[in-house]
């Protein structure tokens, strides 16, 4: 067993990036140093992970301070982008720290984490890299892939807490010697080798968060298995100043198994596919009292069109597509928070966070798919823009709602739930 290492850490990465990330990746850091902290019992709590940002101020010697830090650290976490590979200074700040490890006698203290997509580098275009020496060196590690997960709040995300947790009991593991060679949860690995690939024969095909596309069928994203409150507090309809007695009363549904959810409305253009094969060309869908194109939600569509459209791609792909049950919905829509709106109990203006009125019933139109941000589970649009149909039928309370979050269906009723509001509902109502 390899000695162990204090948690002291260096976190190499282009400034640009984190300046286009828009603070995502220092949350991302801040997030990593408190869990690892947590983790290793650590007096206060946060790790140290150097970061130029914060750890180097107007004056200092930058240089020094780098090589210094360096020689001192006992991890390295490495945020891999083209940007970060096109630098000389990333280059050498990996390069930099390998002599390191060889010196601590290890060589799995570096933890590449593949922030953007680097394909485009490989082969023919390697002579962007700064160094061409760092790719292979990062290829040999087991890269961990956060590509999907970049746009997403780090601060109320289950699904970036999952990454951070996995990822920093993979270092603590590393650092108290407990493992001797790379460790990652296989179900992360971007770059494995051969060996490693051959010694895990039973990766997870998917992990929460993944995205995948079928055929004609619109991208869906892996939501994950858990549990939640289903239902609107009596607290929160007093502070919005809405009756919302059919949203009670708030029960605990587990959602035991992870499900597949359309990472936006369907779109007009997904849906005119499926119009155009099946002789749909004229009806409702296409008849809007406002401009749209093939990248705005699909509209004027009737639960049994949506279950007709879901039946077409089930047939097209060998996939069995269906509507939501309204517990998964609202699992999904919430994306792990307990406030009024997935961004907050803040009800926030008309385009600041989805697409509303100012007030009920102005005049307006929808949007494109997927315009503003989207929520922790990576679901765009779930609040505003257009009304989203469910499999279950309408009841006038929860008295007696599944718990399991299976679909609540009435025998011979007609009314079928509608959930997250439009463009001319206000924010009050879109929740």
């Amino acid at each position: 067993m390899a000695a162990p290492l204090h948690p002291i850490g260096f976190w190499s990465y282009a400034r640009n990036d984190g300046i286009h990330a828009g603070g995502r990746m220092e949350d991302l850091h801040t997030l990593i140093s408190r869990e690892l902290g947590s983790l290793m019992a650590i007096d206060d709590e946060a790790a140290d992970i150097f970061l130029d940002k914060s750890n180097i101020h107007a004056g200092d010697e930058w240089e020094r301070m780098i090589r210094e830090r360096l020689d001192q650290a006992n991890f390295l976490i490495a945020i891999v982008t083209p940007r970060f590979l096109s630098r000389t200074w990333c280059c050498q700040e990996i390069m930099l720290f390998r002599e390191r490890e060889k010196a601590l006698g290890r060589s799995n203290l570096i933890f590449p984490i593949l922030y953007v997509d680097i394909a485009d580098m490989r082969g023919h275009l390697s002579h962007k890299i700064a160094d061409p020496n760092v790719l292979p060196l990062l290829d040999s590690r087991q890269m961990v892939d956060f590509t999907k997960l970049r746009r997403m709040d780090p601060k109320a995300s289950p699904v970036v807490d999952d990454f951070v947790e996995r990822l920093c009991k993979d270092i603590k593991n590393r650092l108290l010697g407990t493992v001797s060679a790379p460790a990652t949860d296989p179900s992360l690995i971007v770059n494995a080798g051969a060996v490693a690939k051959a010694a895990i024969p039973a990766v997870p095909r998917h992990v929460p968060g993944d995205i995948i596309q079928e055929g004609p069928g619109p991208k869906m994203v892996l939501i994950p298995a858990g549990t939640f409150d289903m239902g609107v507090p009596e607290a929160e309809s007093k502070r919005e100043e809405t009756n919302d007695g059919d949203a009670r009363p708030v029960h605990t549904v587990t959602i035991a198994r992870p499900f597949w959810m359309g990472m936006y409305p369907v779109t007009r253009g997904e849906y005119a596919v499926f119009a155009n094969a099946t002789g749909r060309g004229g009806e409702p869908w296409t008849k809007t009292s406002f401009p749209q194109d093939d990248r705005h939600p699909v509209v004027n569509v009737s639960h049994g069109d949506a279950k007709a459209y879901l039946q077409w791609l089930s047939e097209q792909t060998g996939q069995t597509y269906r509507l939501p049950t309204e517990a998964e919905w609202e699992y999904a829509a919430r994306a792990g928070t307990k406030t009024a709106r997935y961004w907050g109990d803040a009800a926030g203006k008309p385009g600041e966070h989805a697409h509303f009125a100012q007030e009920w019933g102005s005049a307006g139109g929808t949007v494109a798919a997927g315009r503003f941000n989207p929520n922790g589970f990576g679901l765009y649009d779930m609040l505003g823009n257009v009304w989203e149909w469910t499999e279950d039928s309408y009841y006038d309370s929860y008295v007696g709602a599944p718990v399991d979050g299976s679909a609540w269906i009435a025998s011979g009723a007609a009314d079928r739930v509608l959930r997250g509001g439009s463009w001319s509902f206000d924010a009050r109502f879109v929740r």
